[in-house]
């Protein structure tokens, strides 16, 4: 939980769901120097009660499972790794538009891009993820066989046997 990750901004956006409905929960995953005061913040939120934090967790991947959509509101990324892990889990995906998630996401293919800053549409995004159970299914899987065929430990143990078969083959 560091600037970068844009955590105010979900915080904000979650307290606007939350004024239309109550039958979401914002849960955190992880630490970081904003922490504390990222729970400070929170506390003064109507959706307070409906948030939160349960710093690192070895277990993440286990909570994961029974999300229904994982959101990053982060303004700079690479390749976010919890990103991959919850498309792998076939967790539906809202993110913003940046370079790193955009390696990941395809907008309205394999999840919801919003553009950078723009609250607004992250959470019609969400709304639209939460509301459309097959949409967000179709999104989830998508996401799930992209990242499957593109950063698998299956598809990197394949290059590399392609990569020796080829090497063995030049040295005969």
């Amino acid at each position: 939980m560091i600037s970068r990750k844009n955590i105010t901004a979900l915080l904000d956006c979650f307290d606007n769901l939350y004024k239309k409905r109550q039958d979401v929960e914002l849960v955190l995953l992880g630490d970081g120097e904003d922490r504390p005061s990222l729970e400070t913040y929170a506390a003064t939120l109507p959706s307070k009660d409906a948030i939160k934090f349960l710093g690192f967790r070895n277990d993440r991947l286990q909570l994961l499972r029974d999300f229904d959509i994982f959101v990053m509101s982060s303004t700079l990324e690479g390749i976010p790794r919890c990103l991959m892990e919850a498309c792998a889990m076939e967790i539906p995906v809202s993110a913003y538009d940046i370079a790193g998630v955009d390696q990941l996401i395809t907008h309205k293919e394999s999840g919801l891009l919003a553009p950078l800053h723009d609250k607004a549409q992250l959470l019609a995004d969400w709304e639209t993820i939460l509301d459309d159970p097959e949409y967000a299914q179709t999104l989830a899987t998508n996401a799930k066989d992209y990242v499957e065929q593109n950063f698998s430990a299956k598809r990197m143990a394949e290059e590399y046997m392609s990569l020796f078969e080829s090497l063995c083959k030049e040295n005969r």
